[in-house]
């Protein structure tokens, strides 16, 4: 069975929902794929039997419209989990998902119940509360394209990376600027110009590379 402690994952929100026989049950059942950055994990449309949780690395969501471009949804990393509702209703999956680094994938059967008392309950309650978690942080995103400028999104992300990485001045970028500017809504232009108005706060960057030389300064751009 797959340990999270055992393995030293970062938890995931949802299984921390469910009862320790529930959730037991389900991982003695999960299977891991890894997979290299740059392939693809699942399709828009293709069936979905299976919820996915990231255990390492990094993740896209992104849909394609009937004129080929693409619209990014979301990023997720280690703990968070993606095809919840799909696989909860045997719905076809909303969303390409594509390996933005080097990662390894959980996949959980949700449709082979285990027989733990209440566990149907359980797991539709945790599916709902992800979907909900998910739709807030989407709805935050939208937000911050609305209000703030490229510069300024920018900024929070560095600054919540830091403190991802325990508030560390010298950080590595999870993935590459593409996708980076994918991510804030920017074309790559854009983020470069971007970067190079951050040196002027003590921010400098090379490749994937980001030293923030005062970090308290880079939180006042958007406080």
């Amino acid at each position: 069975m797959f340990d999270f402690s055992h393995d030293n994952q970062q938890p995931s929100p949802l299984l921390e929902q469910l009862s320790p026989k529930v959730r037991k049950c389900l991982l003695s059942r999960a299977q891991k794929k890894s997979f290299t950055r740059g392939q693809t994990i699942c399709l828009q449309d293709e069936p979905s039997r299976k919820l996915k949780i990231v255990l390492e690395g990094w993740v896209k969501l992104y849909r394609v419209s009937p004129s080929g471009h693409e619209a990014m949804l979301a990023m997720l990393t280690n703990g968070q989990s993606f095809d919840e509702v799909s696989a909860l209703r045997g719905a076809p999956s909303a969303a390409n998902v594509e390996a933005v680094s080097d990662c390894e994938i959980l996949y959980l059967d949700i449709s082979a119940v285990c027989a733990c008392h209440n566990a149907a309950h359980e797991i539709a309650v945790a599916v709902l509360s992800a979907a909900s978690s998910h739709l807030h942080e989407m709805m935050h995103e939208v937000e911050e394209l609305k209000v703030l400028t490229g510069y300024e999104r920018l900024c929070n992300f560095l600054v919540r990376l830091s403190d991802k990485q325990g508030g560390q001045s010298r950080l590595e970028l999870p993935f590459d600027k593409v996708v980076l500017a994918s991510m804030l809504g920017m074309k790559p232009e854009s983020l470069s110009r971007a970067f190079g108005k951050l040196r002027n706060i003590g921010v400098e960057s090379e490749y994937k590379s980001v030293v923030i030389r005062d970090l308290e300064r880079l939180r006042n751009v958007v406080a």
